[in-house]
């Protein structure tokens, strides 16, 4: 008996210094507020920088199997296409801090990316769709009343896609791909004849200012405030009420993302709040961001 359980411990003992499966991310379990625009064609945009390479608007797309990046987007990271169907990309960073690793993307421009962003309808242009193999590995929560998203990673890495044939027996690509081929270059001389044209758009990284904002009963209130960050520094109060920013009053969520949106790393913000009866300002230096 005194020997069974002698074999047990040393079996206990060994599985506590085994190490740690490897396959599993070592952020597993671990929340991330991801910023996202909302556009005026109610898609989630979401800041993302590729190689370290951005930022870029990227489109959250449940309804997408990949990761697809746009060609144009890719010329300016400077990621080749490889001959096959995949192309490996070393890293994606999110705004809000969630990264991931050795992901493979598909470089081209579907349609539905052309067809917007010719006409201008998102407002926003959109520079790739995070799709299945990116969004399957968090756990998302989207609550519109806010001004972020929270994904949690997850211990899951979604299986590799199967690569479409690309071409038919007579080396040409399959009527079907042929098709929707079309309507990307549709799309651009519909946005011609009618002046829709989207305008090119500048994005630059952010400033950081650390502040979680939520809408309440018509009043924009501090959800969170960052740890360590560039508000928590200035004194800002969690569940203090947002009035003010530079100036401009903030009477909604979209007063302030739009006040804060050039906010560039290094500069100086004024920031109102109402707390109780109290009323108070600080003034603070963002961060760097996305």
């Amino acid at each position: 008996m005194k020997r069974r359980l002698t074999r047990l411990g040393l079996l206990l003992a060994a599985a506590a210094l085994a190490p740690d499966d490897p396959k599993k991310a070592p952020d597993t379990g671990r929340p991330y507020q991801v910023p996202y625009r909302l556009t005026d064609t109610n898609h989630f945009l979401v800041r993302v920088r590729i190689n370290g390479k951005g930022p870029f608007n990227f489109l959250v797309d449940t309804g997408a199997p990949a990761l697809f990046i746009a060609t144009d987007t890719a010329r300016k990271i400077g990621l080749e296409p490889t001959k096959e169907f995949w192309t490996p990309v070393d890293r994606i960073d999110f705004e809000g801090g969630a990264h991931l690793s050795q992901m493979k993307a598909r470089v081209e421009d579907p349609f539905q990316l052309v067809g917007m962003n010719a006409l201008g309808l998102p407002g926003a242009s959109i520079d790739g769709i995070l799709g299945f193999t990116v969004l399957a590995r968090f756990r998302m929560e989207i609550d519109p009343t806010r001004d972020r998203m929270t994904w949690t990673r997850l211990d899951y890495e979604p299986k590799d896609l199967l690569v479409p044939p690309t071409r038919d027996e007579a080396g040409k690509p399959p009527a079907g791909v042929q098709a929707m081929n079309l309507l990307g270059p549709l799309a651009k001389l519909a946005a011609a004849m009618t002046g829709g044209k989207q305008p090119e758009e500048q994005l630059h990284a952010r400033g950081f200012l650390g502040l979680e904002l939520s809408e309440q009963e018509g009043e924009v209130r501090v959800a969170r405030v960052v740890p360590g960050s560039p508000a928590a520094k200035a004194g800002v109060e969690p569940r203090a009420q947002l009035v003010e920013v530079g100036g401009k009053t903030i009477k909604t969520l979209k007063d302030a993302l739009t006040a804060v949106a050039d906010v560039r790393a290094g500069g100086k913000v004024t920031l109102g709040f109402t707390q109780g009866k109290d009323h108070y300002e600080r003034t603070v230096t963002a961060g760097e961001g996305l």
